[in-house]
């Protein structure tokens, strides 16, 4: 399996602001989840998962996020990839 970089932002139902609990909350939902290969931030449009995800192809990479972070109750709103990270990580 290869590993692959994106990012997914999450829109839920969060303050205008993200609050320090409910990052932590997020946090913990998606650990439990599967998603304990990315990293969490707060981003304007809600949360931000950076994926380092290992999978057979990035399409399946992606897929499994997306149905991972979902599970959680919070919605994809977006996927964004990186020029140089469309290749698998450390290629």
């Amino acid at each position: 399996m290869t590993e692959y970089r994106f990012r997914l932002i999450l829109s839920g139902p969060f303050s205008a602001e993200v609050t320090n609990d409910e990052l932590l909350d997020a946090t913990d939902a998606l650990g439990a989840a599967g998603c304990d290969d990315a990293a969490i931030s707060v981003h304007a449009d809600g949360l931000e998962l950076e994926f380092d995800r290992s999978h057979h192809s990035l399409q399946e990479a992606i897929a499994s996020a997306v149905q991972d972070a979902e599970r959680t109750g919070l919605r994809v709103k977006s996927i964004e990839l990186d020029r140089e990270t469309v290749v698998p990580v450390g290629s």
